[in-house]
């Protein structure tokens, strides 16, 4: 399997693209909930830039975060909810309504900073 390593660099810059979509779109969330692991880390700078609460669980009116939306099966219960991902994938089940990157081969894995 190949890994792709997205470094604190590549990171920063892409999580600040994830970040201008969502301002973009002029939603307003009660807070950020991440989903564990691979949200955790993005729901922390999410609040930051966004100026809102970390949420414990998931709410009506929350945005969901995660690292990458994959097969899908992770986002699935949260699919009533905004939903942002650094990655996502062609295949996913679960599309994110913001997303920055798409990997688009199924044999490589991402390692992301936080994983190393």
């Amino acid at each position: 399997m190949k890994k792709i390593y997205l470094d604190y660099e590549d990171y920063g810059i892409t999580l600040s693209n994830l970040v201008k979509q969502i301002k973009r779109s002029r939603l307003k969330f009660n807070g950020v909930y991440g989903v564990p692991r691979g949200g955790a880390a993005i729901a922390l700078h999410m609040s930051h830039n966004l100026n809102i609460p970390v949420l414990l669980y998931p709410t009506k009116d929350s945005l969901v975060v995660d690292d990458i939306s994959d097969t899908g099966k992770t986002l699935m219960s949260h699919k009533n909810k905004k939903i942002a991902t650094l990655y996502t994938t062609p295949w996913t089940k679960t599309k994110p309504d913001f997303s920055v990157l798409e990997k688009d081969d199924k044999k490589s894995w991402i390692i992301f900073p936080w994983e190393v």
